[in-house]
């Protein structure tokens, strides 16, 4: 049985909320500069933008429509409550009238749309690592199972391989999660941008369980916190290259 991704962004954008209440001041040492009123802000503007795509059934969303939805009001906290609450409803009645293969409008691939199963999976991992940056903010981030650290790494590998030219020659990682069967490898032969592939010889590998593999690649965990052989060099680069904004 598959992830069900629009119970995984209702889950934890309630324990996002859980955590940031009563904490707004607090800074957020995985977003640095950030301070947990920041965190909740960016959570609610990016639900309320993508319930604008949803609500756009493919076309280009209201821009201006979504960015007064984002707006939280004078309690934060029960604004960002509330907006969440209508992505959830809006996405949900999406899903169960159009289908799963319904379009939506996407930023990650060249044709700039999706589907309305694809968006939830992107949602789910917003709010799974937004999760965990507000519960590590305010004291311990509680962990992220397995399959559901599988499921955010394959979101990863299909919308966030993407970044400033390559210049680094061939190279290839692989990464492999010591708790479950799951690897992947990333790479290139030099001539294009690093991307995934479906099998070759690596010069380096990273192990480490499937959560620590998926925080690494969102940059909440260092190379220190798993088990990296082969070439360093070319693992730093190849796990630095993608752009996360």
């Amino acid at each position: 049985m598959g992830i069900d991704h629009l119970a995984v962004v209702e889950e934890y954008s309630g324990s996002f909320t859980e955590a940031v209440a009563g904490n707004l001041g607090a800074p957020v040492p995985s977003c640095p500069g950030w301070t947990v009123d920041d965190l909740v802000a960016h959570l609610a503007e990016v639900q309320a933008w993508w319930t604008a795509v949803v609500l756009a059934k493919g076309a280009y969303p209201d821009e201006e429509a979504a960015r007064r939805a984002a707006d939280t009001g004078p309690d934060r906290v029960e604004g960002w409550r509330e907006i969440s609450a209508r992505y959830v409803a809006v996405q949900e009645d999406y899903l169960r009238v159009a289908g799963p293969d319904a379009p939506v409008w996407a930023w990650w691939n060249e044709e700039r749309r999706d589907t309305a199963a694809a968006l939830a999976q992107r949602q789910a991992h917003e709010a799974v690592v937004h999760c965990w940056d507000a519960q590590r903010a305010v004291g311990e981030a509680k962990s992220i199972p397995a399959a559901l650290a599988v499921d955010g790494v394959e979101d990863f590998f299909a919308r966030f391989l993407h970044g400033k030219a390559w210049t680094g020659g061939p190279a290839v990682l692989e990464l492999a999660a010591t708790d479950t069967d799951a690897g992947w490898l990333l790479g290139t032969d030099g001539s294009a941008a690093p991307a995934r592939l479906a099998d070759g010889a690596a010069d380096a590998r990273v192990a480490g369980t499937a959560e620590q593999l998926y925080l690494l690649l969102w940059r909440r965990l260092g190379v220190r916190e798993v088990t990296v052989t082969g070439d360093r060099a070319k693992a730093d680069a190849l796990l630095g290259w993608p752009d996360l904004t």
